[in-house]
């Protein structure tokens, strides 16, 4: 299949890799945790155990269409029995030991469509549940990538801020030097150290922010990833226009799965109507039996012998009053249909509001992260300026802790915009439902 160019720009390369290690053993990629992610969810496991159940009860509909054997045999002994029931007048010893075997086949010839409309609706159920868990895997895949965005942002943010902490010990140590030449005061002193245990603070809580979203995605995978991993440096390439709202609500309209599913569990409400108002008319069987049984009960008196019976026929089963019983049960398929099809229509507004709001995030992520980076440079040209003039004596030290302060500020709002990018990137992928593996595939 062939994708248009926005979904390809769109699509997040996702392909499930093989998990040998690569030349840098500590360093684990997006596409390393999700795979690893899918082969471990137990909800996800169950989500496909729900489509063998629904594949079960799709066999179970088939073979109601075919015919079906019965096989029977007994065997009894009656004692001090005496049957006079062939002459009023004789009495006949009962025969003690009775046996009987018999095969009967029976076989539907019409159902007022019942049967029909039951595999009809164990079909689109079972295709339900196949959309159900493509659903819980697109959902698990993009926790997962949102995760090991946010444990990027959190590990950058780290050494970002680290950067900065060094950048304001040197600047002490520079300061420490001035104030014995007599160009610092000790208000100088004390307003860059504030600075510094500022930054140490964000140092800190980043620090946390990081071994939470590792324990996190650590859950997600299923182990305990290693003390010297880190996850990739978020990196996004430079920001394309986005499709129109209209065209993402199409392709959310064709491809979301949990839409699908919806539609076809109101195909099955649809067919179990049908099931359920087949019991208003007759059914009606081809049944063939053959039997052998001991004593022979066809002769008069019965003889202590094997005797063959077998018949042939068609059986019509008619209920004409169960006391209103159908009615009900066809109310309530009504009922159940109605409540699928409204299910479809909030799905609809659903998946509306998810392209909706997955496009304006990452148009935001995008827009934040083009002006962080400018920011940025700024930033770093106005540190290296103030610092300047302020070891010349031409600007005030607090022009100088404020360009440290930008720069810091500057720094994390470039990491935390590529990555938030990456996260909305993967949303509006999953809300318009290309976050799937056969859309990756398709696109290599």
């Amino acid at each position: 299949m062939k994708l248009k160019w926005w979904q390809m720009a769109l699509c997040l390369s996702l392909a499930v890799p093989a998990l040998a290690a690569g030349p840098e053993g500590s360093r684990v990629s997006a596409d390393d945790m999700v795979a690893e992610a899918l082969l471990h969810s137990p909800l996800l496991k169950a989500a496909k155990e729900e489509v063998r159940v629904s594949g079960a009860q799709r066999d179970q509909a088939d073979a109601r269409r075919l015919p079906s054997v019965d096989v029977d045999a007994r065997a009894s002994r009656y004692e001090g029995l005496q049957d006079s029931s062939f002459s009023p007048t004789a009495i006949i010893p009962a025969i003690e030991d009775r046996y009987s075997a018999s095969v009967t086949l029976t076989e539907p010839l019409y159902t007022g469509g019942r049967i029909s409309s039951q595999r009809r609706a164990a079909e689109s159920q079972e295709q339900g549940a196949q959309l159900d868990a493509r659903s819980a895997e697109a959902d698990l895949m993009l926790r997962t990538l949102q995760t090991y965005w946010r444990w990027a942002k959190a590990y950058y943010s780290e050494a970002s801020f680290g950067a900065s902490v060094k950048r304001m010990e040197q600047h002490d140590r520079d300061m420490a030097n001035l104030r014995e030449a007599g160009l610092a005061t000790d208000n100088d002193a004390l307003a860059t150290e504030v600075l510094m245990e500022q930054t140490r603070l964000r140092l800190a809580a980043a620090r946390r922010a990081e071994e939470s979203a590792r324990a996190n995605l650590a859950y997600l995978v299923g182990r305990e990833l290693p003390a010297d991993s880190k996850p990739d440096e978020p990196a996004v390439e430079a920001a394309a226009k986005l499709p129109g709202e209209e065209a993402l609500l199409q392709a959310a309209y064709t491809n979301r799965p949990e839409l699908a599913a919806r539609r076809m569990r109101a195909e099955a409400a649809r067919s179990s109507l049908k099931s359920s108002k087949a019991d208003f008319y007759p059914h009606v069987s081809l049944m063939a039996r053959y039997e052998q049984a001991r004593p022979n009960n066809l002769n008069i008196p019965p003889e202590d012998k094997w005797a063959d019976d077998a018949f042939v026929g068609v059986l019509l089963n008619w209920n004409v009053l169960d006391s209103g019983l159908t009615r009900a049960k066809v109310r309530e398929s009504r009922a159940r249909l109605a409540q699928a099809e409204l299910q479809v229509a909030e799905q609809e507004e659903r998946v509306m509001l998810d392209v909706r709001e997955a496009r304006i995030a990452l148009q935001d992520a995008w827009d934040r992260m083009e002006v962080a980076a400018r920011v940025a440079k700024s930033a770093e040209r106005n540190l290296q300026a103030a610092t300047d003039l302020w070891k010349n004596g031409l600007a005030r030290h607090a022009d100088v802790l404020d360009a440290h302060a930008q720069v810091t500020d500057a720094e994390f709002q470039v990491v935390s915009a590529k990555a938030d990018a990456l996260s909305a990137r993967a949303a509006l992928d999953r809300a318009v439902g290309l976050l799937r593996s056969e859309v990756v595939e398709a696109t290599k």
